[in-house]
């Protein structure tokens, strides 16, 4: 390949990636305008049955519409691929085979939420609003069903951090990725001491 073509090739590739990313920004800021209008408040209350105003306030800043409220149940995960400060190529993939295994097809609008978050470190407030979210679905869980969506998301979490493969491809957990596995499993079975 010549020189010229290399670099005709390299300057489409660029424009390509350019292109996709405007596009996805555009998505994004779509979803946050929906979620914070009025209708999308209206639907997000009517669907999922939340009555906490703050966590319907934060679900809007966020940009979570009612049909993306499902990526808030991965959330954790997104918290474990980000806890080395970059989330990689391997936990990217394995979040996104979780979601594929309960029932998040990339045609939707959760599919997209995770993966701007898995792009781009999510802020501080979706931790809150995850935290909420628990609390009101524990809210109509019995004791059975919530253990079982602690273990499940604690196993998912272990997927995700294992998937890097830690030093040396051996599968190991690093001590960050550790320690918000331990966290948000504590302030999972806090949320069930709550009435």
């Amino acid at each position: 390949m010549t020189k010229y073509n290399e670099n005709s090739t390299l300057a489409r590739r660029a424009q390509l990636g350019s292109f996709f990313e405007e596009l996805e920004d555009r998505i994004v800021q779509k979803l946050r305008t929906e979620a914070s209008s009025e209708e999308g408040r209206a639907e997000l209350l009517r669907s999922t049955g939340l009555h906490d105003e703050v966590l319907l306030n934060e679900l809007s800043s966020l940009g979570i519409p009612a049909d993306g409220l499902m990526a808030l149940r991965l959330f954790p995960l997104v918290l474990v691929a980000w806890a080395e400060d970059d989330a990689d190529a391997k936990e990217r993939t394995e979040v996104l085979s979780q979601a594929l295994k309960i029932g998040i097809r990339q045609d939707t609008t959760a599919w997209i939420l995770l993966t701007q978050w898995l792009a781009k470190k999510p802020p501080g407030l979706g931790v809150d609003a995850w935290k909420r979210y628990v609390h009101e679905i524990f809210s109509s869980m019995s004791d059975v069903a919530k253990s079982r969506l602690i273990q499940l998301t604690e196993s998912q979490m272990q997927h995700v951090a294992k998937a890097s493969g830690g030093h040396f491809g051996f599968g190991k957990v690093s001590k960050k990725e550790a320690a918000i596995i331990r966290q948000i499993t504590t302030a999972m079975r806090q949320q069930t001491l709550m009435r």
